[in-house]
């Protein structure tokens, strides 16, 4: 088994930081329009139709911006690599203040997760994304806090705008340490560079001929040669059956992470707090909260995803933010929102809102972003992350744009909408989602009119997974017997 070094968790810890960064700069503006001096520098009134819509086309701005570096950083990191990838757009977040270009490195910071972690500890490295970014988003929220007693009010809401530059010049400075993906490398035929850098993150001192390295070297080698000759970029995703599966999965589950209403509330509780009956600095506190529940949540979801498997934390996250939200439901229509609001009411409706945090902290922003990145082969990883984030801050755009409005006209109706695509949701996902935990597939290629692909499994839960997708199953002795002139056990090996 190919171990997890201290130096493999350090590197992923330094491309987190990437998650940090725009979970940093998403919450600077969910904090700034808590900020009474945000209101008078641009002279909105509070609860003003005009003042929602200039909320709203902010976030479709701002969201619109993510969608466009999401869509262009699959090719990016495919022509420059992944590591570059990632500090251009923290030089870019750095130097411009474009907090959406700095979107660039979301996807491309997960593939660089899955690609340079070994299986066994892919989910807890890969996690690493989800509890930067909700640290990033809780981090934020208490600049945001502590900026709001400030003498100076319009300090109370550039302050936290202006301290975004912090975690991203972070980034750039410890992009100097990240070494390459080795499986990009292999890509461009830096073999010997490649080896260096899989020799250097999965180093066991246990282990001193480094064979678990060597054996691992040598199946990503046969793995991107194979891949090599099969369709790539996004056309080879639509055209190809089983990528076009693969994408689905992808995608629907970062679809599914916002149908349940989470980054609205996250990007409204300022102004939900303060519809539940809290004033001053009240809402910016339970923000910091909620954000803190969160980031706890990740923590632990990272620490316990190679164990549980994916499918139950999803499923289970999504059922917990269900409950959370049909409380809240109950809540708001029956005693808040109505002429004498109830004060039993409104503490319970701000416990459903931590109680929903906490499940979908815990098992669905690690999860999803797990699931969606490592569903795919090298050849198409970077390309197809690209497209479920962009799904991701599509929805975004479609849920978060009107959310101010929403709130404000329909209340508590709004929420019964994501209440329903929740359950849509799980049922998606309890029939059509297979377990991908630990799962690695030896993948042996052979072409004719019967077959496309030939698989041959390490176990029986890879050789389910491989099924699922439609290709053919031999055993690793049907494979040897294959005459040379066709193929061999080596032209690919497939970790998904």
């Amino acid at each position: 088994m190919t171990k997890t070094s201290t130096y493999n968790v350090a590197v992923g810890m330094i491309v987190a930081l990437g998650s940090f960064s725009y979970g940093f700069g998403f919450a600077s503006f969910a904090t700034s329009i808590g900020q009474p001096g945000f209101y008078a520098y641009f002279n909105l009134d509070r609860v003003s139709s005009y003042t929602n819509s200039i909320l709203g086309a902010v976030n479709a701005l701002f969201f619109f911006g993510a969608c466009v570096g999401a869509l262009a950083a699959g090719p990016l990191a495919d022509h420059i690599g992944r590591r570059l990838a990632i500090l251009a757009a923290a030089v870019i977040a750095l130097v411009g203040g474009a907090l959406a270009a700095g979107s660039i490195a979301i996807a491309m910071l997960i593939v660089y997760l899955a690609e340079s972690s070994t299986k066994e500890k892919r989910g807890m490295l890969t996690g690493l994304h989800g509890f930067f970014l909700v640290a990033g988003y809780n981090v934020s929220a208490w600049v945001g806090y502590g900026c709001h007693f400030s003498s100076n009010l319009t300090f109370g809401w550039r302050g936290p705008v202006a301290f975004t530059c912090i975690p991203t010049l972070l980034l750039a400075i410890g992009c100097i340490w990240v070494p390459e993906s080795p499986r990009y490398l292999l890509m461009r035929d830096r073999a010997d560079e490649a080896w260096r850098n899989v020799q250097r993150l999965h180093y066991d001192k246990a282990d001193p001929s480094d064979s678990a390295a060597h054996e691992e070297f040598e199946q990503m080698r046969a793995q991107i040669a194979y891949e090599r000759t099969q369709p790539s970029g996004y056309m080879g995703i639509l055209k190809t059956k089983s990528y076009r599966k693969r994408a689905f999965l992808s995608c629907f589950v970062q679809l599914a992470a916002n149908n349940t209403g989470g980054l609205v509330i996250n990007y409204y509780s300022v102004i939900i707090y303060g519809d539940l009956g809290l004033t001053g600095s009240l809402p910016l506190l339970m923000y910091a909260v909620y954000t803190l529940i969160g980031a706890i949540g990740n923590l632990c979801g990272l620490l316990t995803i190679d164990r549980t498997g994916r499918r139950f934390a999803l499923l289970t996250g999504f059922s917990g933010c269900l409950v959370a939200l049909v409380l809240e439901i109950a809540m708001l229509g029956k005693y808040v929102t109505v002429a004498i609001p109830k004060f039993a009411g409104e503490k319970m409706a701000v416990f459903a809102l931590m109680f929903f945090v906490f499940f979908y902290g815990f098992f669905i922003d690690a999860a999803s972003f797990i699931y969606s990145s490592e569903i795919y082969p090298t050849n198409i990883r970077a390309r197809g992350m690209a497209l479920a984030t962009f799904t991701y801050f599509a929805a975004c755009i479609t849920y978060v744009t009107p959310g101010a409005t929403a709130v404000a006209n329909i209340g508590w109706r709004y929420f019964v909408i994501f209440a329903c695509l929740t359950v849509m949701s799980i049922i998606v996902i309890y029939f059509f989602y297979p377990e991908t935990k630990q799962k690695s597939l030896y993948v042996y290629p052979r072409e004719g009119p019967d077959v496309r692909h030939v698989l041959i499994p390490l176990d029986r839960l890879s050789e389910e997974l491989a099924e699922y997708f439609g290709e053919t199953v031999i055993t690793a002795e049907e494979a040897k017997a294959v005459k040379p002139e066709k193929a061999s056990i080596n032209d690919h090996v497939e970790e998904v």
